[in-house]
């Protein structure tokens, strides 16, 4: 009776402890909208990316959805972050054209539109996609 539990107990630490290397090793692909600002008849969003991956990313954009105050899709559109080698992080702008930041209640991660690099595809950076939020509007997927 004492090997049973003393077995079980061996392969219940050797498989928690998999589990932990197995989460811990796991790449991460974080986006984070850090800003909204007016600029001029553009909303400009400010997003920080980082690279988890231990291989580059030769190219990743995020389609993203922004809805309006009435909580309509006033844009959908791919937000092309380009290249990010491993361990890189980035910050990127881009102006959403003729809309007010006020008008800008959330941002919508739709999916991942391209990802490519080394024995890393579009499914590998969608699970491996993380995000985060500085704004007052609600960011995600």
């Amino acid at each position: 009776m004492r090997s049973i539990l003393s077995a079980t107990m061996f392969f219940t630490l050797l498989l928690g402890g998999a589990a932990v290397a197995q989460s811990a090793a796991a790449p991460k692909l974080t986006l984070e909208l850090n800003r909204l600002e007016q600029s001029d008849n553009a909303c400009r969003a400010t997003f920080i990316v980082a690279n988890g991956f231990t291989a580059p990313l030769e190219a990743f954009g995020i389609e993203m959805v922004v809805f309006d105050a009435a909580g309509l899709v006033g844009l959908m559109t791919v937000f092309d972050f380009g290249a990010l080698a491993p361990g890189k992080t980035l910050v990127k702008r881009f102006d959403l054209p003729d809309t007010g930041c006020p008008e800008v209640t959330r941002i919508l991660v739709n999916g991942v539109a391209r990802c490519k690099g080394e024995s890393i595809d579009g499914a590998a950076c969608a699970a491996a996609l993380t995000t985060s939020n500085r704004t007052a509007i609600p960011f995600g997927m």
